[in-house]
């Protein structure tokens, strides 16, 4: 059953991934966090490599760069070297699975990591700051993250509705969701330089798709979308070659970001554009696969909250773990028919990543 796949601790999604692997011959390493769990528990990054270390073809398959949103990405990992890491893959053609990129955002229910780094944005742009979104200190001011809890409800309703009819909902949310480099307590922080996870991820670049001519990313993501529904993302720009292609593997049913405010788009930095320099003469084509969850009506409060307490606060007081819950609940449900779904899904973009990657092998005479 699917839900053997998922896990609800660190612990049990790295145990499950080791089995997984061992299952087929396969040995996974491990890269142990310097930091703990809350419980003290050891937090570690796997990886692990099937098909022929030489490939010119390699499926990279990510989970947990926003942390806590991993467990649904580590599902889908172990359940498909459960089910298909014994079978033949494709002809030239390797997968490497990074499984808990953020570890430490897992198990303390964060995307963002131990330094309330954005992980995401710092593969991003750890190396080429984005420039500074002029209506970022105002709204983060607005929010005033630090004194949540004690703030004046009508007072602080009153500028937060005065902002929203100054520049509009979708404006005020996409300076949040767009991140910044200048203010390390504030939400979305990129992180100055690599944080441990990028630094881990440059090490596997280096270690396991050196030689390859063709890369495909998925990298998994929950939190947007209908319940359950798996929406593929291609930050290439639209028109281009690489968004084409994998607006081709899945009959132009992709989802292009900046079209929601919550979801903005990097054009001038592709999250994964950066391996083709560490890799020489190998084209990368990425997707984001992003599973809905469900959207309550509490759910700005959720994320005040979470940032409130970890930041400013105690993450490990009763309401600090009251609130934690919800967080987790949103980014991970934990209901078996959302487990299903997401695993379904899940398999479904992988097989049908590896068969466009083989198509996309043979248009090279490969």
């Amino acid at each position: 059953m699917a839900i053997d796949f998922f896990s609800a601790t660190v612990t049990e999604a790295d145990r499950k991934f080791e089995r997984a692997c061992r299952e087929h011959g396969l040995e996974p390493h491990f890269f142990t966090h310097p930091q703990t769990g809350p419980n003290g528990e050891v937090l570690k990054m796997g990886v692990c490599q099937l098909g022929p270390a030489d490939a010119a073809n390699r499926l990279l398959v990510i989970s947990a760069t926003h942390g806590i949103e991993g467990y649904a990405g580590a599902g889908i990992q172990t359940g498909w070297l459960h089910q298909f890491g014994g079978m033949a893959l494709p002809e030239q053609t390797g997968v490497v699975m990074v499984h808990l990129l953020n570890p430490w955002g897992v198990a303390w229910n964060r995307r963002e990591n131990e330094d309330n780094v954005d992980v995401f944005r710092n593969v991003l742009y750890c190396d080429h700051p984005s420039e500074p979104d002029p209506l970022f200190d105002t709204v983060d001011d607005a929010l005033d993250l630090e004194h949540w809890g004690k703030r004046d409800p009508d007072t602080w309703q009153e500028k937060a509705d005065a902002l929203v009819a100054e520049y509009g909902a979708e404006r005020l949310i996409a300076a949040i969701r767009r991140g910044q480099h200048h203010r390390p307590k504030s939400m979305t922080w990129h992180g100055n330089g690599p944080c441990w996870s990028k630094a881990r991820l440059d090490e596997i670049v280096e270690q396991h798709l050196q030689g390859a001519e063709r890369i495909a990313v998925i990298d998994i993501h929950t939190g947007f979308g209908e319940y359950g529904q798996g929406i593929v993302m291609s930050y290439d720009p639209p028109g281009s070659e690489k968004y084409n292609r994998v607006s081709q593997w899945f009959s132009g049913d992709i989802f292009t970001p900046g079209s929601d405010a919550n979801i903005p788009d990097h054009l001038a930095h592709l999250p994964f554009g950066w391996i083709e320099q560490k890799v020489r003469g190998a084209s990368v084509t990425a997707e984001i696969l992003e599973f809905g969850t469900f959207d309550p009506a509490e759910i700005g409060e959720i994320f005040n909250a979470n940032h409130h307490f970890h930041l400013f606060g105690d993450p490990l007081s009763a309401e600090g773990l009251e609130w934690g819950k919800k967080y987790r609940r949103y980014c991970y449900p934990e209901e078996e028919n959302w487990n299903e779904m997401v695993w379904q899904r899940g398999l479904e973009v992988i097989e049908t990543t590896l068969a466009g990657l083989s198509d996309w092998s043979e248009q090279h005479g490969f």
